[in-house]
């Protein structure tokens, strides 16, 4: 619901010049996403939590959806789960991770609230990286190519016969190309708005040489008219089936009936202008037929290997990209498939994202960790090198991955052992870490349609 109403407040004119704070708390809602994945793995790799848990996330939820839950309500409510026994690295990352969130939501609600009631405050959130800054350039490339191809062609052969209607072809080919490019389905949409097309070409020869040559007061058309948009509109809604084409007809028939005045009746301007109409949409058609656009099961692989290779890079001792920049631009990757048609295509990759989005966040909290212990120094640095020899840009690497998890829960029996309060610290986040790289045992073979 509040990603709803984010997107409510974007569209409004108001708040358009408020971009940056919308773009933050954008960033608010899905890192919270984010943070319940994280949650929600924990609980599945806790052998033995609390047994009022579930009742108490239960609670949790229903005091969230409330406008009045302030702080001090939601304290009281998840106060039951705090750990009594510190050496339990579970319990104290899961603790830690809840408090975060509730933090997290309510920082929100009181942003979403103060937005919503016209304060107008740009300091008390943190810019972060725009999702829309970011472009899947082999598919924009492949679309320029497509579009360049068929205006050169329709441009070429209008030149060479002359065509006096080639404008109209081109105009209608152009629209076609740019607007369908980013559909899911573009030959079933071409195919519709050709059909569309050709009876309404037909629909307008008989109204205009049959009915509106007789028509001479515009009292009479609109008597027409009227009945006409009023039968065709029920039809839209009666058939649902056919809704799409019915709407089709709607819009564009007023330019199929248009008449100047005074009116010119002329047959071949007539036929001319809806031969170029639909000769466009056609060779738009065969561009997308010859130059097809990327299947959604590949564009999902591309934008998957994207971004296994952002998130090694993320693991080297100097990263291109912040948490911030790795987190927008994975939100970007998963979002390019959001209309997607392919349900298996559409799953694996957010799941891949969720994962590494995941695993990249507690890599910079073990970065942002600090400790005297020179020993412990190590110990941190060594869980993010086990890392690097897990992933790569082709795909997990199942034994290193089998070999990863054994060590990290190795590390973190032998820091809840630790005498000093840092290293139990530590073990919590080399849990947090364990738990959101062990979704990655799930990864299928090399060659599948996850890798």
């Amino acid at each position: 619901m509040n990603l709803l109403r984010i997107q409510a407040f974007w569209s409004h004119y108001r708040f358009r010049q408020q971009n940056a704070r919308l773009n933050a708390l954008l960033h608010q809602q899905l890192r919270m996403t984010s943070v319940i994945s994280s949650l929600r793995r924990m609980l599945l790799n806790w052998p033995s939590p609390p047994g009022a848990t579930r009742e108490i996330l239960e609670q949790l939820l229903t005091a969230l959806a409330s406008s009045q839950t302030d702080a001090y309500t939601v304290a009281r409510i998840i106060a039951p789960l705090r750990p009594t026994n510190v050496a339990d690295y579970r319990h104290v990352a899961f603790w830690q991770r809840l408090r975060y969130f509730c933090r997290l939501y309510l920082q929100s609600s009181q942003e979403l609230h103060r937005l919503q009631s016209g304060v107008d405050d740009h300091a008390r959130l943190a810019r972060t990286s725009a999702l829309a800054r970011h472009t899947d350039n082999a598919e924009a490339m492949w679309s320029g190519l497509r579009t360049f191809c068929t205006l050169m062609m329709i441009g070429a052969w209008s030149i060479a016969s002359q065509w006096d209607a080639g404008a109209n072809a081109l105009t209608l080919a152009a629209i076609s190309c740019v607007l369908y490019s980013a559909v899911a389905a573009p030959f079933k949409s071409l195919s519709l708005l050709m059909r569309t097309l050709v009876l309404l070409s037909l629909f307008s020869f008989v109204v205009k040489f049959g009915l509106m040559v007789q028509i001479s007061d515009l009292w009479q058309f609109l008597l027409f008219l009227f009945p006409l948009l009023a039968t065709m509109q029920l039809l839209k809604s009666q058939m649902p089936k056919f809704a799409a084409l019915w709407g089709q007809l709607i819009v564009f028939m007023g330019s199929f009936i248009a008449v100047t005045n005074p009116p010119v009746y002329d047959f071949a301007d007539f036929l001319n202008d809806n031969l170029a109409k639909i000769v466009g949409v056609a060779l738009a058609w065969l561009a997308f037929a010859i130059l097809r656009p990327g299947s959604d099961a590949r564009k999902s692989r591309r934008h998957i290997r994207a971004l296994r290779r952002d998130f090694v890079d993320q693991l080297s001792r100097h990263p291109t990209l912040s948490e911030s920049e790795f987190e927008s631009l994975t939100y970007h990757h998963v979002s390019q498939l959001s209309n997607s048609q392919d349900a298996l295509a559409r799953r694996w990759l957010l799941r891949w994202g969720v994962v590494l989005l995941n695993c990249s966040h507690v890599v910079w909290q073990l970065r942002d960790w600090e400790s005297r212990s020179d020993p412990l120094s190590r110990v941190r640095d060594n869980c993010i090198s086990l890392l690097r020899g897990v992933m790569s840009e082709r795909g997990v690497q199942q034994k290193s991955l089998a070999a990863t998890l054994e060590e990290l829960q190795r590390i973190c029996n032998s820091l809840a052992r630790h005498h000093q309060p840092a290293a139990r610290e530590l073990a919590a986040i080399v849990w947090r870490l364990y738990c959101s790289l062990s979704q990655l045992e799930q990864a299928p073979p090399q060659g599948t349609l996850a890798s």
